[in-house]
C-alpha cells in the first residue's frame, strides 16, 4: 500500500518537473506542493519501514525546494511570469489538525493526541531520569486500584485525603503541590469526584498509567510507570501524602514533570498546572497592577470559591522574605487557598435588592504551605506553621498575585482556534507576529441589558484565553499578549464630528488605560463584556451570513477531541456585534504555534468570522505605510500631558470621488515630502464615505494610541471631544488600530505613547482607505527654527497676575535679543497640570521702564488649556524684546516652561534682572 502511494507521489513530482521544463511555472509550483504533501503524508505512516520513510522525507524536501525556487523567481523585479498562490485557509479542519500534530513534540518526545491509537511502550514512553540515585516502585497499590482500561482511576473510598496531607519535599514543585491541595479541598467541600483523578487511566501493563493532559491545544497522552525518585538517603524527591500513602498525586506530578522536561522543574503557577491536568481556565490577577480592583475582585472570588466555581492559590515575588504569624514566606512560592471568610451585614432597600456591607477586618483567606520544613532546622527547635489566616487587605499588600482556576462548565459555549506566528518567513516581521481573529456574537433571548450581573460569569461575558504552544519548555525570551476590542459601534453607519461616543484616551488621566501587557507566561486571559442589546449588524458589516446558529455547550464525547467551531443549521438571531481579537508574539523563534479559546455566557452565541483571515480586515483600495520613531523631542505622552501636541501627527486628506476618477491614470507617485495613497486596485464604491483603517506598531514595551480628529490639516494642540472621529481606545502595548467611515475632507492623525520621553522607539504607521487619499507629516511647532527653553516659576514676590490686579509688572520678565530680522514664536505651559490656572504670554518692546501700552504680540485671552498658550509665528525686526508670562489670578505660585522659537541662531533669551 505504501509503495503504491509512493509511486503516485513520484508521478505527481514528475508532472511538476515536466511543467517546469515547458515553462508552465504556475502549474509546476502547485504540482510540486502537491507532491510534497503526499510524501509527507506517507512518511507519517506508523507501519512504514525506515528506508522508505527516509526516501519520502528526502523527496518531500526536494519538491519543496523546487517550489520555493519558482516562487522566488516570480517575485523578482520584471519577472516574466507570476504564480497564483492560494492563501491558507487557517480555519479548515485539516489546517487546524496540522497545527495540533505539529505541536505533538515537546522536548524531543512525541505526545500523541488522546484520540490517537494507544502507543506501545518503548524507550521514550516512560520517564526515568538518571539524575536521581534510585527509582522505587510502591510495594502495594497505595490505594490506586486498577479499573477498566477505558475508565479513569478513582481513589479508594476509605482514604480521606485533606489538603494538609499534600507534602512538598526537595524540588521546586510548590505550584503543583498547591494545585493538588486546592483540588483536594474542592472535592471535600462539594462532595465531588476529584477532577484530577479523572485524568489518570490504567496502562496496558500493571504499574503503567496514561495521564490525560491538556497541552498545546488539545488533550494528549503522557505514559508513565509507578516508579518514583528518591535521594541517596531514601527520602522522596517529589510530592507525597505522608502516612496516608496515596499514590495518585505522585503519578500526576511525575507525568507533569516528564512533560515539563524533568524534576529539575524551574517552577510554574498553579493555574497553568491545573489547566493542563483538568482543563480549568487559568487567570492571573496582578495585585499591584493599575487596573486591579480590590473590592470587586474580592466579591468575584468569594462568590466563585463558595459556589465551587473556582479554586485559588497565591504567589509571592522573587524578593519576598518575611515571617507572618509563624509562617515563613518564601520568594517565588505558591500557597494554596483553602478557605475564604466574610462576615456580612445584610439590608434590604425598597427594590428588595441585597446591599452587602463589610469592613476590611471581615475578609479573610486561609493559606496552606505544603512545604515540609528542612530536617536540620527541626533539630534546633524551629517550628513552622503550615497554615495562615490573612486579611484580604494584608494579602494584597504582601503577595504578588492570585492564581484563579475557573470551571469551564460555567460557560454556555466554547470555541477554539489553532494558529501559528511565522515571523521568520514573512517580509513584514512585525505584522506576522500579530494574528487577527474576528468573533461574531449574537444575543439570545436570555440576554438583556436590564438583567443584573451574577458572579462570577454574567450572560454577556466573553473570556478569551491565549495559549502559546511549548515545543521546548526551556526556551526563554518569548512574550505574548492578547487584546479584545468591540468593533466601533458606528462602523458601517459612518461618523461625523461630534457623533462619536465618549472614548477612552480623551478623558481625565485617572481614567487612562493600558492594555495588552506582554508576558513570558504561556497563558493570557482577557475578560470582557459585550452590549447585550446592540443593534444587529448589516450583511455587509458582518462579513459573513447575517445569522448565527446556536451551539449549546458541546464538550467532547470522546476524550481529547477538539472543540468545533461549526454550528447546527438552525438560525436564531441576527449578528449583534463583533469582537476583534489580536494574538501577539514577540520572540526570537519562528513558526510558533498558539491556541485561542473563547468562552461566553448563556446570553450569547458566538462563531468565528472565517472570511476575515488572520492578517486583519483590510480595505480594498489604497494604502500607505510610513516609518518613524519616538524620540525625546516628539514623545509627548498621553492626552493628560501638556506635551501631547509634540507627538507625531499626519495630515490625512480623503479625496472626493470625482477627484479619484480623474486621477486614476496616471497614478501619482509619492514623493519624499508629499505622498498619496498608492493604488492597489480601484474602488468603485458609490457610498458617500470612505472606509479608513489606521494601524500602528511599535516595540512590545511601548503602549500606543491612535486618534483621528476633524481638522484643516494643522497640528492639533489639544483634543476636543467633539472633534474626534476615530480612536484606538485604551493604550495597547506594541499595537493600535482605529477604524471609521469618513466623508471626504481633512483630518489629523495623532500617534502617541503613554508616557512622555519614557516610551521611546521605532514605529510604523499604515493607512488603508477605500478612496484615494493624501497623507503628509505635520511639522512640529517651530519646525526649522531654533528653540530656546527656559524654566521658571511664580513665587510669592513674582506672582503678579493679570493687569487688572495692578501688579502685572511683578511677573517674571524675559529679555529676548534678536540680532537680525527673523521669524519668532513662543509657547508657555505649566510644568504640573492645573486646569484652574489660566495663562497669558505677551511680547513687549524692551524699554527702560516697564511698558504700560498694548503688547506687540500676545497669546490672546487668558486660557487654561492643558497645552498652555502660544504666540503664533510672526516676523520681528532686530532688537530686544520682553516676554511676560502671567496667570489670571494674582498670588498663584507654580512652575512653568517657556519655549522661544527663532529663525536666527543668535537669538538669546535671559531672565531680566530687577
Amino acid at each position: 500500500m505504501e509503495s503504491m502511494a509512493f509511486n503516485e507521489a513520484e508521478a505527481v513530482y514528475a508532472r511538476g518537473a515536466k511543467s517546469e521544463l515547458s515553462s508552465d511555472f504556475s502549474a509546476a509550483f502547485h504540482l510540486y506542493l502537491a507532491a510534497a504533501d503526499k510524501f509527507i503524508h506517507i512518511s507519517r505512516s506508523g507501519s512504514l519501514n525506515s528506508t522508505l520513510r527516509a526516501r519520502c522525507q528526502a523527496s518531500a524536501t526536494r519538491a519543496l525546494e523546487r517550489a520555493e525556487k519558482i516562487k522566488r523567481a516570480s517575485e523578482r523585479p520584471r519577472a516574466s511570469f507570476a504564480i497564483d498562490i492560494v492563501p491558507i485557509d487557517w480555519f479548515a479542519q485539516e489546517q487546524q489538525h496540522y497545527i495540533l500534530r505539529r505541536s505533538s513534540v515537546i522536548n524531543g518526545i512525541r505526545y500523541p493526541m488522546w484520540t490517537d491509537a494507544v502507543p506501545a511502550a518503548g524507550p521514550n514512553v516512560l520517564y526515568i531520569s538518571p539524575r536521581f540515585p534510585s527509582w522505587n516502585r510502591p510495594v502495594t497499590p497505595m490505594h490506586l486500584p486498577l479499573t477498566s482500561p477505558i475508565a479513569p482511576v478513582v481513589s479508594a473510598p476509605n482514604v480521606d485525603l485533606t489538603p494538609a496531607d499534600i507534602e512538598q519535599h526537595l524540588i521546586n514543585d510548590c505550584s503543583v503541590c498547591a494545585m493538588i491541595s486546592v483540588c483536594v479541598q474542592h472535592a471535600r467541600m462539594f462532595d465531588s469526584k476529584a477532577s484530577l483523578l479523572s485524568s489518570i487511566y490504567p496502562g496496558q501493563q500493571p504499574g503503567r498509567y496514561d495521564i490525560k493532559v491538556l497541552i498545546n491545544g488539545t488533550y494528549r497522552r503522557v505514559t508513565i510507570d509507578d516508579a518514583l525518585p528518591f535521594d541517596s538517603n531514601g527520602n522522596p524527591i517529589g510530592i507525597t501524602t505522608g502516612i496516608k500513602n496515596v499514590l495518585w498525586p505522585a503519578l500526576l506530578e511525575k507525568a507533569y514533570m516528564k512533560l515539563m522536561g524533568g524534576y529539575d522543574f524551574p517552577g510554574s503557577n498553579s493555574a497553568i498546572d491545573l489547566h493542563a491536568l483538568s482543563g480549568w481556565i487559568p487567570e492571573f490577577i496582578d495585585l499591584h497592577s493599575t487596573p486591579f480592583e480590590k473590592e470587586r475582585t474580592w466579591t468575584r472570588l468569594l462568590s466563585g470559591f463558595h459556589k465551587g466555581h473556582c479554586v485559588l492559590t497565591v504567589g509571592t515575588d522573587s524578593r519576598t522574605t518575611r515571617r507572618i504569624k509563624g509562617l515563613r514566606l518564601l520568594p517565588s512560592h505558591n500557597y494554596a487557598v483553602i478557605g475564604m471568610q466574610s462576615h456580612l451585614i445584610f439590608s434590604h432597600n425598597l427594590e428588595v435588592r441585597v446591599d452587602i456591607r463589610e469592613t476590611a477586618d471581615d475578609r479573610w483567606m486561609t493559606l496552606l504551605d505544603s512545604r515540609v520544613p528542612n530536617r536540620s532546622s527541626l533539630l534546633i527547635g524551629e517550628h513552622e506553621s503550615h497554615t495562615l489566616d490573612m486579611r484580604w487587605d494584608d494579602l494584597c499588600a504582601t503577595f504578588e498575585g492570585v492564581y484563579a482556576s475557573w470551571d469551564p462548565k460555567l460557560f454556555h459555549q466554547e470555541l477554539s482556534f489553532h494558529g501559528m506566528w511565522k515571523p521568520g518567513n514573512a517580509e513584514d516581521r512585525e505584522q506576522s507576529c500579530i494574528r487577527h481573529l474576528r468573533l461574531l456574537y449574537s444575543c439570545t433571548s436570555r440576554s438583556s441589558q436590564s438583567s443584573r450581573d451574577t458572579y462570577p460569569v454574567s450572560d454577556n461575558d466573553v473570556w478569551v484565553l491565549l495559549t502559546r504552544h511549548l515545543p521546548d519548555t526551556r526556551r526563554t525570551g518569548e512574550y505574548i499578549t492578547v487584546t479584545v476590542d468591540a468593533e466601533d459601534e458606528w462602523a458601517g453607519t459612518g461618523t461625523s464630528p461630534g457623533s462619536v461616543p465618549p472614548l477612552t484616551g480623551v478623558k481625565a488621566k485617572a481614567e487612562a488605560e493600558i492594555k495588552g501587557t506582554y508576558t513570558t507566561s504561556t497563558h493570557v486571559l482577557v475578560r470582557t463584556k459585550v452590549r447585550a442589546s446592540q443593534t444587529p449588524l448589516s450583511q455587509s458589516q458582518s462579513s459573513t451570513s447575517s445569522h448565527l446558529f446556536p451551539l449549546p455547550i458541546q464538550r467532547p464525547t470522546t476524550p481529547g477531541s477538539m472543540p468545533s467551531s461549526s454550528f447546527s443549521p438552525s438560525p436564531v438571531s441576527p449578528v449583534s456585534g463583533a469582537l476583534t481579537v489580536l494574538a501577539c508574539y514577540d520572540g526570537p523563534f519562528d513558526d510558533v504555534c498558539f491556541t485561542v479559546s473563547v468562552f461566553c455566557g448563556s446570553g450569547l452565541s458566538i462563531k468565528w468570522d472565517e472570511s476575515a483571515g488572520l492578517e486583519g480586515i483590510g480595505v480594498k483600495g489604497h494604502s500607505m505605510k510610513v516609518e518613524g520613531a519616538f524620540t525625546t523631542k516628539n514623545s509627548g505622552g498621553n492626552h493628560s500631558y501638556p506635551t501631547y501636541m509634540l507627538n507625531p501627527q499626519w495630515h490625512l486628506r480623503i479625496l472626493e470621488q470625482e477627484t479619484i476618477s480623474k486621477a486614476v491614470s496616471p497614478v501619482v507617485r509619492p514623493s519624499s515630502s508629499r505622498a498619496t495613497g498608492m493604488e492597489q486596485g480601484l474602488s468603485g464604491s458609490p457610498k458617500d464615505k470612505a472606509t479608513v483603517i489606521v494601524t500602528a506598531q511599535g516595540a512590545r514595551d511601548v503602549p500606543l494610541n491612535l486618534t483621528a480628529v476633524w481638522s484643516s490639516g494643522e497640528r492639533v494642540i489639544e483634543i476636543a471631544q467633539r472633534e474626534v472621529v476615530a480612536t484606538s481606545g485604551a493604550y495597547a502595548y506594541g499595537y493600535a488600530r482605529a477604524f471609521a467611515n469618513l466623508p471626504s475632507g481633512d483630518y489629523t492623525i495623532i500617534l502617541s505613547a503613554f508616557e512622555p520621553q519614557v516610551h521611546l522607539g521605532a514605529f510604523t504607521l499604515k493607512v488603508e482607505s477605500s478612496r484615494k487619499f493624501v497623507l503628509e507629516p505635520i511639522p512640529q511647532e517651530g519646525d526649522g527654527m531654533y528653540a530656546r527653553v527656559t524654566r521658571g516659576e511664580w513665587n510669592m514676590q513674582s506672582a503678579g497676575g493679570s493687569p487688572n490686579h495692578g501688579r502685572y509688572h511683578l511677573n517674571p520678565v524675559y529679555e529676548v535679543d534678536i540680532p537680525s530680522t527673523a521669524q519668532f514664536g513662543a509657547r508657555l505651559h505649566l510644568t504640573s497640570a492645573s486646569p484652574s490656572t489660566p495663562l497669558n504670554l505677551s511680547l513687549f518692546p524692551a524699554v527702560d521702564l516697564f511698558p504700560s501700552n498694548r503688547p506687540l504680540a500676545s497669546s490672546g485671552s487668558y486660557s487654561d488649556a492643558l497645552a498652555g498658550v502660544d504666540i503664533p509665528k510672526r516676523t520681528l525686526q532686530a532688537g530686544k524684546y520682553w516676554l511676560v508670562p502671567s496667570t489670571w489670578a494674582a498670588g498663584v505660585q507654580a512652575g512653568f516652561k517657556l519655549v522661544v522659537y527663532c529663525s536666527d541662531s543668535g537669538c538669546v533669551v535671559r531672565r531680566r534682572s530687577e
